[in-house]
């Protein structure tokens, strides 16, 4: 087993058809992905049960804006990967040095910064 599959990153995202691309672009990578979820209460209760390496976050979840999850990771030391539609104006000020990625996304670079927070922790 390689070091990538015991590594769980939660999927927060409430488009169904992004979700599974992104879903298996992780899984075929090697990562264990928890989700995905697509509300934010959903989210908190995940984050509150398990484990998790990183989150991978859409902050528009539907008729929802996941604006208070960035500070509740933060809160518990869960690296996280913004990854939304919305510019990069749209992230809430304590957390605009994060990684962001704007949609559509490329799944190279997705895994790349994937790839990279996670380094940055084990430095």
């Amino acid at each position: 087993m390689t070091n990538l599959m015991r590594r769980s990153i939660l999927l927060v995202e409430d488009d169904a058809l992004l979700a599974m691309d992104v879903e298996a672009c992780l899984t075929a990578a090697g990562y264990c992905v928890i989700g995905p979820v697509a509300t934010t209460a959903d989210a908190f209760r995940l984050i509150q049960r398990r484990r998790l390496d990183l989150v991978v976050l859409d902050l528009n979840l539907g008729s929802e804006m996941a604006f208070a999850l960035p500070d509740f990771l933060a809160e518990r030391q869960i690296p996280f990967i913004i990854l939304t539609g919305h510019s990069p104006t749209m992230v809430p000020s304590g957390h605009k040095n994060r990684p962001f990625l704007q949609k559509p996304y490329v799944a190279a670079t997705l895994l790349r910064t994937i790839d990279d927070t996670l380094h940055e922790l084990s430095v």
